[in-house]
């Protein structure tokens, strides 16, 4: 006769789990509210700050205090389940940690932060191994301007252009 093995916990069960093994292990209350902003933070494809989480909640009509989001945000990141991701601009803007092997390009005039996925970047890093070090996740930013900012900045430039001609035949006049 077989015995049945206990079914592994795959993908965000794993992670909800590894959350309530957290909040056990740490003494901290396991709340309705603190699950629901972790199924919230879960359905996110990509980076969020805590003002996207908040209007996500609020979309759900189920409005969380700031504090509280502050706060349960904090605790998956100590919980390992988040990182987060100083983007320059004055909010944070957190992801998972399962899904952290990305590129992030960074606008320098703008500050706007876009996820891309590059398959051979990623093959590279996966074949990659270190002496004496084990690759948890990885994350590379590379700095730059976006199309719309250099866009902008062209055509300003053309305007500056055109103004100094103006200024030069009116001044020869």
């Amino acid at each position: 006769m077989r015995s049945k093995k206990a079914k592994e916990p795959q993908g965000d069960e794993a992670i909800v789990e590894a959350f309530n093994e957290y909040l056990s292990a740490n003494n901290k209350r396991k709340t309705p509210e603190r699950y629901r902003i972790l199924d919230k933070v879960l359905a996110f494809p990509k980076l969020f700050t805590i003002e996207d989480l908040k209007l996500a909640m609020n979309d759900d009509k189920f409005p969380v205090s700031t504090s509280t989001l502050y706060y349960t945000v904090d605790l998956l990141v100590d919980a390992n389940i988040l990182r987060s991701i100083n983007t320059g601009n004055q909010a944070l803007a957190f992801e998972r940690v399962d899904q952290v092997k990305s590129i992030h390009l960074k606008c320098e005039v703008c500050g706007k932060t876009k996820l891309v996925k590059d398959p051979n970047f990623m093959a590279y890093m996966n074949a990659r191994r270190f002496a004496a070090f084990t690759t948890r996740y990885y994350n590379l930013t590379v700095y730059g301007t976006c199309n719309d900012c250099a866009r902008r900045l062209k055509r300003e430039q053309r305007e500056k252009n055109i103004n100094a001609i103006k200024q030069i035949k009116e001044s020869t006049k």
